[in-house]
């Protein structure tokens, strides 16, 4: 019943935790969607294959990610373990 130790455990255990990553990451991305969407005050279109929205929408968009804060973002903590993407 606890999702956030259901998946700190299937992290460790490299074991599938109880509900699918996928459904977790679209469940959250709508809520994110809406609230770009509440945000800029109109209707945006969504590709759920590529991930952004239509109609090369740069204000839309640039809102889907931020920079993140040093040192706990993905990069640093990459680097700390000697990789990089």
């Amino acid at each position: 019943e606890d999702h956030h130790l259901d998946w700190l455990t299937s992290i460790k255990s490299r074991k599938d935790p109880v509900a699918p990553a996928e459904a977790g990451h679209r469940s959250n991305t709508v809520c994110l969607l809406s609230q770009i969407a509440m945000h800029l005050n109109r209707p945006l279109s969504w590709d759920p294959d590529k991930e952004v929205f239509l109609r090369n929408d740069t204000e839309a968009n640039s809102m889907l990610a931020r920079k993140q804060r040093a040192p706990y973002g993905t990069d640093a903590v990459l680097a700390k373990a000697g990789l990089k993407i």
